[in-house]
């Protein structure tokens, strides 16, 4: 058995001995991506994973000429619009000291959980959730 199925199958079956009959495809990540483009150049890219009923958000980035325009906020709301249509309850990320902390804050996330030092020395991880 390969690494990656021996994951998917013992996730699968705590899923199934919590939850009871969940299908394996529920459990598969279901990938998004919202882009805002300009004359065929991407400004803006929002990754996220839908896996049960929670959208976590992977990357949003902004091109460097693009920021400060509301490109970041209107892809949070149409991701929002996007996982309340697809049933999910919640949004979670984790961004970092030199990243967006105040943006999301501003965007009426809630911030769970702080971890010093993470990913180095100096540095801050924060951990975000929206209940929808």
């Amino acid at each position: 058995m390969k690494q990656e199925d021996l994951v998917r199958e013992v996730f699968y079956r705590q899923y199934q001995a919590h939850f009871g009959a969940v299908g394996r495809d529920e459990l598969e990540p279901e990938d998004f991506y919202l882009t805002r483009e300009k004359d065929g150049e991407v400004q803006g890219l929002l990754h996220a994973q839908k896996i049960l009923e929670n959208i976590h958000i992977k990357a949003l980035v902004v091109a460097e000429s693009y920021q400060g325009q509301g490109l970041g906020s209107e892809l949070i709301r149409e991701l929002e619009s996007v996982a309340r249509d697809k049933g999910a309850s919640s949004i979670t990320l984790s961004t970092k000291s030199y990243q967006a902390k105040d943006f999301y804050l501003k965007m009426a996330y809630e911030m769970y959980a702080s971890l010093d030092d993470v990913p180095r020395k100096g540095l801050t991880k924060y951990h975000f959730i929206k209940r929808l």
